[in-house]
This record gives structure tokens, C-alpha cells and sequence, in this order.
């Protein structure tokens, strides 16, 4: 008996110590469960096209984008036929020139939307097609049950690398700039020169036109019984034209000719005396254009027609491309 309990205790042991105790986590995770109904409408394209023209005029202290120039167009030619779209927009863009200012004209289907609705059945299967295998698109996101105009064959997509680079050689500027003027003679002191350049760049040429004031400080003296001397700031103006070579990657060259004045010292009767005289200005340059920004870099030679060799004057620009 003594034996039997004893056994039943060891196997009682030996099960309890073969136990292990197993503890399981487990993770929730919150998921949004919504129901969207979508709204459709028919769209009523108009069976004849119209066009409207915007002009706009040159304003060098406010300038607007050809993107913002062709949306005030549409919206021009929508609040005259009394439409909320406009279906196949085409725009012809004429810029007329230096300080002229240009127009854009649109042309399209104008439409309307009407009978706005949750999406049913219908719907979806008219959906369901146009987003088949038959290879077309819708022009708005709507269905339109009222033009077959709607639907349209699938364009293929025009290059934006090549508007990139067509934007990137066709634009305006205007530059401001400044300088120092030398004598080449060495008669005169030194002075310097501040303006302005407005020009535009094309995919290969371009041309521009450049207004500077020099200025340099003149001196006067009488030999004689009565010596006399005197000085006195004296000021020329320059206008210069010319054309601007496209040469990539954002430089271009440039180079003209012009109507203005140089500082010559002149000695006559007794009279030692620094002048200005009138001259036909050439010059050449180098333009770099960072996205938005111009720099450029260039001289202007001066040349004598009357008498002495002439000035040479060197300049820094800096301006806005558009």
C-alpha cells in the first residue's frame, strides 16, 4: 500500500514538473471603412467652335505668364458663351515686338455641365466601356449622355523635354548695368557709366537695345599772366543696338553699334581742357541666364572721330528674364 502511494506521487511530480505555461499576444489594427458615392453630370458640347482674342501690353515693373495670359483667355471666351468648359482648346499666341505687348486668341467647343447625380448602374457601366479595350478616353471627368463629342480618341502626349527647351530659348529680358569708363590716352580721369538693356533671345538669334549715361570728372586750365584752373562732372549718353547669338546651355553672345559721346583732353590758345565728343560706339558681350536671373558681362569701345584714341568702357550687368 506504502508502495503504491509513493509511485502515484512520483508520477504526479513528473507531470507537473513536464508542464509549460504558453502565452500568446495578439495586435489590432484600426481600418477606415468608408463608402464613396460618386457624383456624375452630362455635359452639352456646343456643335460649332468660338474664339475670343486677348491683347495684353508691355509693362517692364509687372510681368504675367503666357500660361496666365492663355487662362484669361478662356475664361474671356467661357463668360461670353455662358459655358463651364472649354473642349479642345486651341491658342495662337502673337507677341508684336519690343514694348508692344501681344494678343492670344483661343478657340474651342464651349460646354456646359447639367443634371449633377449620384453615379447609378447606368453610369457605371458607360464607365466600364469607355475605360475598356476600345482604346479611349473621356475629355472630362464626367459622362456626358447628351454629345458624342465627349469622347475622344486618345492623343499621343507632345514631348516636354522639347517645350523645355523651346521655353528655354525663347525669352526677354532686361537687364541693368553699370561701369568704368578709361581714357586710352590717359587724359582723362576715369569715370564710369550706369544703364539699361532690354532684349530678346530666339532658339538661334536674337536682338537687343542698350542705354547708358558715362559720366568723368573734367578739368579746365588757362595758362597765362592768370593761371586758372577748374573742374567740372560731365556727362555723355550712349545708345547702342545689336543682335545676340544663342550658344547653349544658357550663354549667348552679343555685339552692336550705336550713336553716343567720349572724353578726349584737347589743348588750344593756352586752354588745356577735357571734352566730350561725339562718337559711334561698338561693343561686344557675353550673357548667361540662371532660370530667371541674367548676368552678363561686356565693353564698349568708344571710338574717336574727331580726335585723341578713343575710350574703353567696361560693364557688369545684372537683370530679369521672362
Amino acid at each position: 500500500m506504502i508502495t503504491r502511494k509513493i509511485l502515484a506521487t512520483g508520477i504526479a511530480a513528473l507531470a507537473l514538473s513536464s508542464c509549460s505555461t504558453i502565452t500568446h499576444t495578439s495586435q489590432t489594427a484600426a481600418v477606415d471603412t468608408q463608402v464613396y458615392n460618386l457624383t456624375v453630370a452630362d455635359m452639352k458640347v456646343a456643335s460649332k467652335k468660338d474664339s475670343v482674342t486677348v491683347d495684353w501690353k508691355w509693362n517692364p515693373l509687372s510681368t504675367v505668364s503666357l500660361k496666365a495670359q492663355k487662362e484669361s483667355a478662356t475664361h474671356t471666351l467661357l463668360g461670353k458663351s455662358d459655358a463651364d468648359v472649354l473642349v479642345e482648346p486651341q491658342y495662337i499666341v502673337n507677341r508684336r515686338g519690343i514694348f508692344r505687348g501681344g494678343s492670344v486668341t483661343v478657340t474651342g467647343y464651349p460646354a456646359t455641365y447639367s443634371d449633377f447625380r449620384p453615379m447609378t448602374a447606368d453610369d457605371a457601366e458607360k464607365i466600364a466601356t469607355v475605360n475598356g479595350d476600345y482604346n479611349t478616353v473621356i475629355v472630362n471627368p464626367v459622362i456626358s449622355t447628351t454629345a458624342d463629342k465627349v469622347v475622344k480618341p486618345a492623343r499621343r502626349p507632345t514631348s516636354p523635354i522639347m517645350r523645355s527647351r523651346r521655353a528655354m530659348n525663347n525669352y526677354q529680358f532686361v537687364n541693368v548695368l553699370g561701369g568704368v569708363v578709361f581714357d586710352i590716352d590717359d587724359q582723362v580721369e576715369a569715370g564710369y557709366q550706369f544703364g539699361a538693356m532690354y532684349g530678346k533671345v530666339g532658339q538661334n538669334w536674337g536682338w537687343y537695345g542698350k542705354f547708358t549715361l558715362s559720366t568723368a570728372m573734367c578739368w579746365r586750365e588757362t595758362y597765362g599772366y592768370h593761371h586758372e584752373s577748374n573742374e567740372e562732372r560731365k556727362w555723355t549718353p550712349s545708345v547702342t543696338v545689336g543682335g545676340i547669338k544663342t550658344l547653349g546651355h544658357g550663354f549667348s553672345g552679343f555685339a552692336g553699334v550705336g550713336l553716343g559721346g567720349y572724353f578726349v583732353n584737347e589743348y588750344d590758345n593756352y586752354i588745356d581742357k577735357d571734352v566730350t565728343k561725339f562718337s559711334i560706339p561698338v561693343e561686344i558681350g557675353f550673357m548667361k541666364r540662371f532660370h530667371r536671373v541674367n548676368v552678363m558681362l561686356g565693353a564698349t569701345y568708344a571710338t574717336p572721330l574727331s580726335s585723341g584714341s578713343g575710350n574703353v568702357d567696361f560693364f557688369l550687368g545684372l537683370g530679369y528674364a521672362f
